[in-house]
């Protein structure tokens, strides 16, 4: 009944080409970063007093890395959101699979967005209650392993009722 569902192997393929994805994007930014702050460290020296020169220095440092985490922190939350409303990460589009509802049915962003809602529940709550995050971080990371089960569901996919699929065996 469950053979046509996508079980932990692909799925784990699948998110480490995400990963792979997300720091191809992100590494280039923060090359970015560092280079304004090592500019900002050794060109600064040349027509300045050296206190001025280091504090300058430090202040590139500063806000680079400061735009370093922004930057990679937004490019990081919005590929995330991809699969939010779309039901397929990058990852999962290249390996032609797709989340959709449990019997096979083709899924809506209402349900995308819920199951994507679950599965990164651990970070959502870090903004409002730090603690309890990452016990829910370690429950849905565990709950992953569900997806090696007969029923080939993480425990987000339990929870919102969805499996992925070969993108075309989903009807509807």
């Amino acid at each position: 009944m469950f053979s046509n569902r996508i079980g932990f192997s692909p799925r784990l393929g699948a998110a480490l080409l995400d990963f792979v994805f997300i720091v191809a994007l992100v590494v280039p930014t923060s090359l970015l970063g560092i280079g304004g702050a090592i500019a900002a460290a050794f060109g600064l020296e040349n027509g300045m007093p050296s206190d001025d020169a280091d504090a300058l220095a430090m202040l590139g440092i500063g806000a680079g890395a400061i735009a370093m985490i922004l930057v990679a922190s937004f490019i990081a939350l919005a590929y995330t959101f991809i699969e939010a409303f779309t039901g397929a990460s990058p990852g999962k589009r290249v390996m032609g699979l797709q989340v959709a509802r449990e019997d096979g049915s083709a899924g809506d962003t209402k349900l995308y967005f819920l199951r994507w809602a679950l599965k990164n529940s651990g970070s959502i709550l870090q903004f409002f209650l730090p603690g309890l995050s990452t016990l829910v971080s370690l429950v849905f990371f565990f709950g992953c392993f569900a997806a090696l089960g007969e029923k080939k569901q993480a425990l987000h996919d339990i929870i919102a009722k969805t499996a992925v699929f070969k993108k075309d065996e989903i009807s509807g």
